[in-house]
């Protein structure tokens, strides 16, 4: 998988918090994602737009992308090295429970912003 850039972004949509349990920690891939065995990977759709994937033998999350192949993000927990990595950008801030906050100084994106930068509409 080669990185799009440097920048680690979070999620803070509903389909994101449930499916791992709290904010979802990515970093961008170009050009998708590759597996040496994808016998045992199962997708999901997520909307109407856009997919994730992961592992059906053990649940690991490998993927999210738009159905478009546009864009792929790969949550944070497959790289081995991270320490390059720069958090940036969060993304449905106005979903995002009011118990926990990260610190850090990012862009903060409104739902309605990540629809309007992905081309989407509900």
């Amino acid at each position: 998988m080669s990185l799009e850039s440097n920048s680690l972004d979070s999620c803070h949509c509903s389909i994101c918090r449930r499916w791992g349990g709290g904010p979802a920690l990515a970093v961008e891939a170009s050009g998708g994602v590759k597996f040496k065995n994808e016998s045992a990977i199962s997708t999901f759709s997520s909307s109407d737009w856009a997919e994730r994937g992961f592992c059906s033998n053990c649940g690991t999350h490998l993927y999210y992308k738009l159905k478009d192949n546009k864009f792929w993000s790969a949550p944070l927990c497959l790289l081995d090295n991270q320490s390059e990595l720069k958090f940036m950008t969060q993304i449905f801030v106005d979903h995002k429970p009011e118990n926990y906050e990260f610190t850090n100084k990012t862009k903060m994106m409104t739902e309605a912003d990540v629809l309007q930068a992905f081309g989407a509409t509900e």
